[in-house]
């Protein structure tokens, strides 16, 4: 079964154009769900590995055939756009503007993929050039009347044997400073680089090593997160009793610590999950903020809908929801809010039609965060947390 991982690096395999999709059982939901609580997309080929249960952010970079950012370990590179341009008239010829592009792609990206396509832009002087290999993909747009880049999004998945010495021993120093006490052996990385789409978007770079038991990103060479599994002899008895009390207001009966993780990001506390349940494909856990202890989230996802993948399913999930009073959902939702969070539901206002089928939001209408709830097809809630940003 899959580790779970943090929504940022499940993106930041799929690059910023693919759309992610909810399609894992259980185990997998769970670990996946953690961190901001949306669906992903298992990427084939490039599955986490763990030995229990079942993880980005899109960055940005800019470069071109007549841009240059260097692909040194991190990509330690130019933030602020084009760094120089080539002297050489344009080539605006099919031929040139997809070696033009093939250039950017070689540059940027670390790596050649085979040529796809070439495709006029509706309503623009421009075309796309995409190349792709397999999960590997790299899109450039190119002027058809100055011939340079005016922008690209792309992501390529490294081997071990390719991941450089530098990094790989930055990361594993890194790591040990947040307080991981594993040994790192990255089995892949991914480079993603993109720029131009946002007005104004200062160029960016993000590169993540991976592995069963650890992940770690870095933008721009500086480190940005990272998530590990914590040895249970590592959570202190106040953190487990903390979590316990809270899944209790969801699932009642004895539970088992099956798993812990933390998920840190650069300048803020960070947060640690507790995994609970009969076994290690149980679906249970409670995330809470690494350095006050304060509930963030529980979720017992054995109570989600048997497939929410589907269409129809999620079609009759919503339609449901929409359909229930909002009197029973604040209910269901109430005493886990006033008993765990310290929150007064009733002064918070109920909004449904969420882009995701089966969740309401609870808005305070000032400065505390939001909340979500989410329910199965008969009312019953099967997850509750504080909204919070941990994917800038």
């Amino acid at each position: 079964m899959r580790e779970r991982e943090p929504e940022w690096y499940e993106r930041a395999r799929k690059g910023p154009l693919e759309e992610a999709k909810f399609t894992e059982v259980h185990a997998g939901k769970v670990m996946r769900r953690v961190k901001e609580g949306e669906p992903q997309q298992e990427r084939k080929g490039v599955k986490f590995r763990a030995g229990i249960a079942a993880a980005a952010g899109i960055l940005l970079l800019v470069g071109a055939g007549v841009f240059y950012l260097g692909t040194g370990p991190f990509g330690e590179g130019n933030t602020a756009g084009p760094s120089y341009q080539h002297e050489e008239t344009a080539d605006v010829t099919e031929a040139g503007m997809i070696k033009t592009a093939e250039k950017t792609m070689q540059e940027q990206l670390g790596k050649k993929l085979p040529f796809q396509s070439i495709e006029p832009q509706a309503g623009a002087d421009q075309v796309r050039v995409v190349f792709r290999n397999g999960e590997n993909f790299a899109y450039v747009w190119v002027s058809t009347e100055t011939g340079k880049v005016m922008m690209y999004s792309m992501s390529a998945i490294f081997g071990p044997e390719e991941i450089d010495d530098d990094m790989l021993g930055k990361a594993k120093e890194k790591l040990r400073e947040l307080g991981y006490k594993g040994e790192f052996k990255a089995d892949r990385s991914t480079r993603i680089v993109d720029y131009g789409r946002i007005p104004n978007q200062a160029a960016q770079v993000s590169e993540n090593l991976f592995s069963g038991a650890a992940q770690i990103g870095y933008v721009n060479g500086k480190y940005d997160r990272a998530y590990f599994d914590v040895g249970q002899e590592e959570v202190g008895e106040d953190l487990k009793q903390t979590a316990l009390n809270a899944m209790s207001n969801l699932r009642s009966g004895t539970v088992k610590l099956n798993k812990a993780a933390r998920n840190t990001v650069e300048g803020r506390d960070g947060e640690i999950t507790l995994f609970y349940g009969p076994d290690v494909f149980s679906s249970w856990f409670v995330t809470m903020n690494y350095v006050t202890h304060a509930v963030l989230e529980i979720s017992d996802l054995s109570l989600a809908p048997a497939d929410p993948a589907s269409p129809e399913q999620r079609t009759e999930q919503d339609q449901k929801l929409l359909d229930m009073e909002n009197a029973k959902l604040q209910s269901a939702a109430a005493a886990v809010a006033d008993g765990i969070f310290g929150i007064r539901l009733e002064d918070y206002t109920l909004v449904k039609n969420q882009p995701r089928p089966g969740t309401v939001t609870f808005e305070s209408g000032g400065t505390a965060p939001a909340i979500e709830a989410s329910y199965n097809l008969e009312g019953v809630m099967y997850s509750f947390k504080v909204k919070r940003e941990m994917n800038p």
